[in-house]
């Protein structure tokens, strides 16, 4: 098998398209961070040098998706597709959203004397947002990207209201409610192992089910009026 390059038109279509984001990164962790990586052909043939056959992946995924291991299920064709594709549907519609903020700023609180009225009213719709999230998701056993997406733009702003550690576990939430919507997609995929990913999405909603209870220990420092 002849191994081609990928043409500098069908390079540049993937960069842009996948922003330098692994699709296996993202598909797997939900980690939206810029990586050094390559081109990789998607059905292992390096002949076809299509853009509908490339996908962006770090070194790491690069090198263990090219080297399938005998003893091992590697990632499989379809897997990574349903990967880059919602990685593609993920960058075509989100608009700046936390998972990807770099900003270090904490809002300043007072935990110890409570907050003012007026502090309470600016935060709690962040708390109701996430909370009625959470609960729909755990209701209907699914979620969809663009209510994920609607999650994280309504939600942009909490770093400035709050602190990191309250944006990092919103970011939590985010990135399991992607690999939640990866493990339901997949399950509907011929020649996926079904029993260990049926498992996967089993303890996601489990996990999601006792958040309705975790996130009240999270928001109620910020949410106690002085």
């Amino acid at each position: 098998m002849t191994r081609k390059s990928f043409p500098k038109t069908v390079e540049t279509k993937v960069l842009v398209k996948s922003r330098r984001r692994c699709a296996l990164c993202y598909g797997l962790d939900g980690d939206t961070t810029e990586k050094e990586g390559q081109l990789a052909h998607v059905d292992r043939d390096h002949s076809n040098i299509t853009v509908e056959n490339a996908a962006f992946l770090c070194l790491r995924h690069h090198a263990r998706y090219d080297n399938r291991s005998k003893q091992a299920k590697g990632h499989t064709v379809d897997e990574l597709k349903v990967y880059r594709d919602d990685l593609y549907e993920y960058f075509a519609a989100q608009s700046g959203a936390w998972p990807d903020s770099t900003a270090t700023t904490s809002a300043v609180r007072n935990r110890k004397t409570g907050v003012s009225l007026e502090v309470y009213d600016r935060r709690v719709p962040y708390y109701r947002t996430t909370r009625e999230f959470v609960r729909r998701l755990v209701t209907e056993g699914k979620v969809e990207l663009d209510q994920i997406f609607k999650f994280a733009a309504d939600t942009d702003e909490v770093l400035f209201l709050f602190d990191e550690t309250l944006a990092e576990y919103l970011s939590l939430l985010y990135k399991k409610a992607v690999r939640f919507r990866t493990t339901g997609r997949l399950l509907t995929q011929p020649g996926q192992d079904v029993g260990a990913l049926a498992e996967e999405d089993a303890e996601l909603l489990t996990w999601f089910s006792e958040q309705l209870e975790v996130m009240r220990t999270h928001f109620s420092p910020f949410l106690r009026l002085g």
